[in-house]
């Protein structure tokens, strides 16, 4: 009876003892999911002891999650682990998401005992970067899909923040039997800028280049969803950081392996965004750059 009794109670210590794990799965090995996760990191270290195990997605196995349990976490990094891993996981897991764009329409929000980030920046942050580049911008050009449910949500929202005196002309590219002529029609419409929403039923390589290439050959100022974009040929364009992203998601992640998931659903954000400027591009197209804009700017092309 007492040999048994202290098999128990050393079983116990051992319980007691072992370190909360912390699972890290990545949409990619890019090198910004890899920044991001790096900063996660080091803000879970600093605030405790804790075993953490970064992998891609695409080596994840369903024991891997198993293992994990409510004394646990599980910290996604891009849209496609968060939503890949939330179907599979189980939900007294606490998960927390960072790098997710739109989380509400990929169902995160509602998931139980999840928290992320936002990686969103709202369309009047855009317009006041509008703004600063051209002081008396009017109409602003944009293509979108009626079916996209990311394009519907997006323009809902760019409506309701159109600053006043502003025009939305928008092209809806299911009408067009080929991307071109739809941005052939935006042209057309003589716009101030041409606002690129962040939606890949929009925009695919293809149709990123055809815009570049007809923006420059027409003068026209172009707002991006990236620095990617702006680098190919846009003038301007937003980001997010993803340090930042990281040292957040850690916060949230220390948070829960002391307290667990203390509001489901909570998003943090808006996040700060990146700028970033094309001056080649300003020259091609006659735009001259604010100064204060430019020292502002995390990425400059030049």
């Amino acid at each position: 009876m007492r040999i048994a009794m202290i098999v128990v109670l050393c079983a116990s210590s051992v319980d007691l003892l072992a370190e909360s794990r912390v699972l890290i799965v990545l949409s990619s090995d890019s090198a910004q999911y890899q920044e991001c996760a790096t900063n996660a990191r080091e803000t879970i270290s600093k605030a405790q002891s804790v075993t953490i195990v970064t992998k891609p997605l695409n080596e994840i196995v369903q024991s891997d999650l198993d293992a994990l349990t409510s004394s646990d976490v599980c910290l996604t990094v891009g849209a496609k682990a968060s939503v890949g891993i939330g179907r599979k996981l189980d939900p007294s897991v606490p998960m927390v998401y960072a790098m997710v764009s739109n989380p509400r329409a990929l169902g995160l929000e509602g998931r139980p005992n999840t928290a992320g980030i936002s990686a969103e920046v709202s369309p009047s942050d855009q317009f006041v970067l509008m703004k600063r580049v051209m002081g008396n911008v009017k109409v602003i050009g944009v293509l979108y899909r009626s079916s996209s449910r990311r394009s519907n949500e997006l323009l809902d929202n760019a409506r309701r923040q159109l600053p006043s005196g502003w025009v939305l002309k928008e092209i809806d590219m299911d009408n067009f039997k080929t991307d071109a002529k739809a941005v052939d029609a935006l042209i057309d419409q003589r716009v101030d800028f041409v606002w690129m929403i962040s939606d890949p039923k929009v925009y695919c390589a293809a149709t990123v280049k055809a815009l570049l290439i007809a923006s420059l050959k027409n003068k026209l100022k172009v707002f991006a969803f990236s620095p990617q974009v702006v680098k190919a040929g846009a003038l301007i364009g937003i980001g997010i950081d993803p340090s930042q992203q990281g040292v957040s998601a850690g916060r949230i992640v220390s948070e829960s392996l002391r307290n667990g998931i203390t509001a489901a659903g909570r998003v943090v954000g808006p996040v700060t965004p990146q700028i970033a400027l094309n001056q080649v591009v300003a020259k091609r197209i006659g735009t001259k750059l604010p100064k204060n804009l430019i020292n502002e700017a995390d990425e400059l092309y030049d």
